[in-house]
């Protein structure tokens, strides 16, 4: 039996062999390159790779397709600070400070603040997951449908901190992504819903048309609008502001609190099954916003914003990967395509995945790591390109945006109906956003209304009818208690504020 040092030293030397690291550095870089384009995601990424894992050893395989999930994680920050698009959904958050830094001039300050904060995070979960993977998998086990809806919970109250000025518009987005997000078959029973008998809509509004709707179509209206009311051909930006190639140490140890406690949340809410990369930058946002002296200055480009939304995004994809290679449960849809390459090559998942092949699996771990080094490096590179952007003029830049949401439309199911609703839902948008109407709520109901409904409905079947079963639960209980504190925070604050005024 090998020990644990023999096991990091054996995956070492594997990462290293010339093939592997190459096939690794290949992946990092496609993952960033597909991560960036808005539409499509890691998991698309990795299904693309997926068939030539065959023809590969099963080490080379397995760390490319992690270097798509790492490099499509951080790739999707560079929309997100540029155009204020996600590339991805875990990117979101990340748009809320980074898009108003780059339009202040500071694109390359923001672009390297996500850079340095996934790869901490990413590095963070990777180690996670190389060294507490039999342990942490037991205590996941506890996770039941009780505690993935308290905690879906938990991602919805954070919709306190991203209302903006009007409170009730904020609200009612949110509830309007919730309602949306209950058209399609029933989770619990499978009967339609507000299909109005088209077959396109039985599994419901796409999420990548929605999002490109609601975030791409208006950037897009709004540079068309910027060219015939001024006539400019000027960047969209107000000025492209100090092109930067790295960040010196004070700069980024200046937010070590931020990362440190980024890292944390997002390696607990990964190992959570199902909760993934977005409710964790989703939660860690909110408590970077809360923990700030001048928490009104988060939205108009405040840096900690976009370092807590990259470190903890990046930091749930170790903890996602858990469950998956310690009993065999995919916590996620990154996590399946892993399993399917190793089923693809005659290694079977389970419990005695990591006794049977260690040797494997430790490669896959210590390449994790390495994976996310690597993002680091050549990460600066694509900073570097991504700045061009900023000196693309206006009548270039908006078709171009436009040509990439209508194939990242499309590409997401291969169907022009999403198309017919990216271009629907951005008109309303563009309107609803004239009137001072927050997006971001919807788009985070819309992530989290299915998890939520879903699992409450499994709760209470499971429980014979027992609604009180999320207090009764020791996890589920402490998530709805934080929940409740989230939601509330904002209104707290306000008082204790108008009462220290009061006192003085």
């Amino acid at each position: 039996m090998l020990t644990f040092w023999q096991l990091v030293s054996i995956g070492l030397q594997h990462c290293f062999v010339p093939m592997n690291f190459l096939f690794m550095l290949f992946g990092a870089s496609l993952g960033i390159v597909v991560g960036a384009l808005p539409g499509l995601s890691a998991t698309t990424g990795m299904v693309l790779l997926l068939p030539l894992t065959y023809g590969l050893p099963v080490e080379a395989g397995m760390l490319m397709l992690a270097g798509v999930y790492c490099g499509a994680l951080y790739g999707g920050s560079i929309s997100a600070i540029l155009m204020g698009i996600p590339g991805t959904a875990a990117a979101l958050p990340t748009t809320f400070d980074g898009y108003p830094m780059a339009k202040k001039g500071k694109a390359s300050e923001a672009l390297l603040l996500g850079l340095y904060g996934s790869s901490f995070g990413g590095l963070a979960s990777s180690l996670v997951l190389l060294t507490l993977t039999p342990f942490i998998a037991k205590w996941a086990l506890k996770f039941g449908p009780p505690e993935i809806f308290a905690l879906g919970l938990w991602g919805m109250a954070v919709v306190s901190s991203i209302v903006g000025k009007d409170p009730l518009k904020g609200i009612f987005m949110a509830l309007l992504g919730l309602f949306i997000s209950t058209v399609g078959a029933d989770p619990l029973e499978g009967y339609n819903r507000l299909t109005f008998d088209n077959y396109y809509l039985i599994g419901g509004f796409g999420f990548v048309p929605v999002v490109l709707g609601t975030l791409a179509m208006p950037r897009v209206f709004e540079m068309i609008d910027e060219i015939y009311t001024t006539g400019s051909g000027e960047n969209f930006f107000s000025g492209s502001g100090k092109r930067k190639f790295f960040l010196y140490p004070f700069e980024i140890l200046k937010h070590w609190l931020t990362l440190l406690k980024s890292a944390l949340i997002g390696v607990i809410i990964g190992i959570a099954p199902a909760a993934g990369p977005t409710i964790a930058a989703m939660i860690s946002y909110n408590e970077a916003k809360r923990a700030c002296a001048n928490p009104d200055e988060f939205g108009q480009g405040h840096p900690d914003g976009v370092v807590a939304a990259e470190t903890a995004n990046n930091a749930a994809t170790g903890g996602s990967l858990v469950l998956a290679f310690s009993i065999g449960i995919p916590g996620s849809a990154a996590a399946a395509i892993l399993l399917g390459a190793l089923i693809m090559k005659g290694i079977q998942p389970g419990p005695m995945l990591m006794r049977n092949n260690p040797e494997t699996i430790f490669t896959f771990f210590v390449g994790f790591a390495m994976v996310n080094i690597l993002v680091f490096f050549i990460g600066h590179f694509f900073v570097q390109i991504a700045y061009s952007i900023l000196r693309i003029p206006v009548q270039i830049l908006a078709p171009l945006i436009l040509v990439i949401c209508f194939l990242g439309a499309f590409a997401s199911e291969n169907s022009m109906f999403n198309v017919y609703v990216m271009l629907a839902v951005g008109i309303v948008a563009y309107v609803l956003g004239k009137m001072s109407f927050p997006m971001p709520p919807l788009i985070l109901a819309l992530i989290l209304g299915p998890l939520i409904e879903a699992n409450y409905w499994t709760s209470i079947l499971i429980s014979y009818g027992d609604y009180f079963v999320f207090f009764k639960r020791p996890l589920s209980a402490i998530f709805m208690a934080v929940a409740l504190l989230t939601f509330l925070w904002p209104w707290i604050s306000a008082l204790r504020g108008k009462k220290a005024k009061s006192a003085t």
